[in-house]
């Protein structure tokens, strides 16, 4: 008796499927005796042979636009409500219903595209209702944006990028003439050891917010790759914040000085907020490698008792490239 039963519920569940495809079937879409075929678009003529991004560049950033290519009028009717719109190639992603963004693979790049006379987006695949339906003649804007992540190299091929369709009737082919190549662009940044003295004396900080002996040092910003514009930067304490205005941090747990901390200056003296942003600007697209200029110095902490030892602290250093 069990497996009638089951046997019986794998029949129904058949009967079901084959019921449910029967109903989609007749959902269909017919293009006009006057209209054009099925039409090629092919974009990307004009791309470099590498798109250098810098690696913090905003997602929604247009990395690449070109205008020129042409879609003519297409007319058709459907007879009832189809799936519309532009038909990502699957090899490239998925796309919500609707969407007028298609990624580009898992590169962090993705495309759009526009018309220029009616200024829409096209938009993904998405359920419309029945009725005669025209897709308007106009000029088509390609456009690259940085949607997410960039890998120091990717590579999108050239060829087909997706096609326009109702239901099953295709309006539209959409080719990449050139292939992407995105090269992410930054700088190496390497470690830096300061090395602050070894021969104070406590007479030294004898006043709360003395800071003797300003030691100079640089972050290096070398191979920097082309592309970049501007360069920020800012500091992250990795231990206690004494005083975030004016860049003072705690020791690290395992130093031994007491009444002490470390403060963060640029090359002038001036203090550097913990956690601000601020613009590099000796930086320029024509060279490689730079320098940023700073300066730290031991910190007399107020109302805390002064005690010699070994005084170690570590800051994170953080670039921006735009």
């Amino acid at each position: 008796m069990l497996q009638m039963k089951n046997t019986n519920s794998t029949l129904k569940t058949v009967i079901l499927a084959l019921s449910l495809y029967s109903q989609g079937a007749f959902a269909k879409c017919t293009m006009y005796s006057n209209s054009i075929q099925t039409q090629t678009v092919n974009v990307g003529a004009n791309l470099a042979s590498a798109l250098n991004i810098p690696r913090d560049t905003p997602n929604g950033t247009v990395i690449y636009e070109e205008t020129g290519a042409t879609y003519q009028k297409f007319e058709f009717s459907c007879d009832s409500q189809v799936g519309m719109g532009i038909k990502l190639n699957p090899s490239l992603g998925v796309v919500p219903e609707g969407s007028t963004i298609f990624p580009l693979g898992n590169t962090g790049l993705s495309f759009r595209l526009r018309g220029v006379v009616n200024e829409s987006y096209y938009k993904s695949v998405r359920p419309m209702p029945s009725g005669p339906w025209y897709l308007l003649g106009d000029t088509v804007r390609f456009e690259i944006i940085k949607t997410g992540e960039l890998s120091p190299q990717s590579i999108v091929p050239a060829g087909y990028l997706g096609q326009q369709i109702a239901d099953e009737l295709v309006a539209m082919n959409l080719y990449l003439t050139k292939p992407i190549i995105v090269n992410a662009s930054a700088c190496q940044t390497p470690a830096v050891s300061v090395q602050m003295g070894d021969d104070y004396r406590l007479d030294e900080f004898g006043n709360a917010g003395d800071t003797p002996r300003p030691i100079k040092f640089n972050i290096a910003l070398n191979e920097c790759q082309s592309g970049i514009k501007k360069v920020t930067y800012s500091l992250k304490a990795t231990s206690q914040i004494i005083d975030q205005q004016q860049g003072v941090v705690a020791l690290n747990s395992d130093s031994t000085a007491k009444g002490i901390g470390l403060k963060l200056m640029n090359e002038s003296g001036q203090p550097l907020a913990l956690g601000t942003t601020y613009p590099f600007t000796s930086f320029n697209s024509t060279s490689t490698d730079f320098k940023i200029p700073l300066s730290a110095a031991y910190y007399r902490l107020p109302d805390s008792k002064l005690e010699a030892g070994t005084a170690n602290a570590s800051v994170t250093f953080v670039v921006n490239y735009l």
